[in-house]
């Protein structure tokens, strides 16, 4: 019986030592399964959806100093023909003299000549279109690659206006970026803190230039 009992004592121990060692090797391949699922599951892109305030309608084109404009006048190619708008603000145009433009839109601008050609031409139709918009620019100073005079476009922040000039430079003041917006009578400097924007923290910060707007970066 004790050898018995021995046996048996042995067999019940081999028995606990088999299944102990099955115990192990499951839990390595699940850590391993489950190691390799993370690995083939993991996403080394992440997606930040930040929201934007609402976007305001375009505001039609406004006519400055130096535009060229690209002025024709339907059956009559003597009046037709590219102009600059002068410092003065006016066009001059054959037949009227001198024509006010600058603070006008295209349109605007169309619906006067067509009035003052009214006198010479029956049924006279103008259009103006903008072949350079030479007083749509903004200026970048101070520390980025590339400082100068760039034409501007469209809906253009600020993040768009310091990618033309290059970029910042590496020893330039993200935080306190100015932004001099010359108004009729008075000068606005709007301070940016250009960090919030590359992070993403604010996008609200990513403001519009406007045409002649100097950038300032520190």
């Amino acid at each position: 019986m004790m050898k018995i009992g021995n046996i048996e004592f042995a067999h019940h121990f081999t028995c606990a030592g088999a299944a102990l060692t099955v115990t192990i090797l499951l839990a390595v391949t699940i850590s391993m399964s489950t190691a390799a699922c993370g690995l083939f599951n993991s996403n080394p892109v992440r997606e930040k959806v930040v929201p934007r305030p609402a976007a305001k309608s375009v505001d039609p084109y406004v006519l400055g100093s130096d535009d060229e404009l690209e002025i024709i006048v339907w059956t009559q190619p003597q009046l037709s023909g590219k102009v600059i708008v002068g410092t003065d603000g006016t066009i001059a145009m054959p037949l009227i003299g001198r024509v006010p433009a600058a603070g006008l839109t295209p349109d605007e601008l169309k619906t006067d000549l067509e009035k003052h050609y009214a006198r010479y031409v029956h049924g006279v139709n103008a259009t103006v279109r903008v072949s350079d918009p030479a007083s749509h620019v903004f200026y970048v100073l101070g520390a980025v690659n590339k400082p100068g005079v760039y034409k501007l476009h469209s809906g253009e922040v600020l993040s768009q206006a310091l990618a033309e000039a290059g970029g910042l430079g590496e020893f330039a003041d993200a935080g306190k970026i100015r932004i001099l917006r010359r108004k009729e009578n008075e000068t606005v400097v709007i301070t940016v803190n250009y960090n919030v924007v590359r992070s993403g923290g604010d996008i609200s910060a990513d403001v519009p230039v406007e045409p002649r707007d100097t950038l300032s970066v520190p």
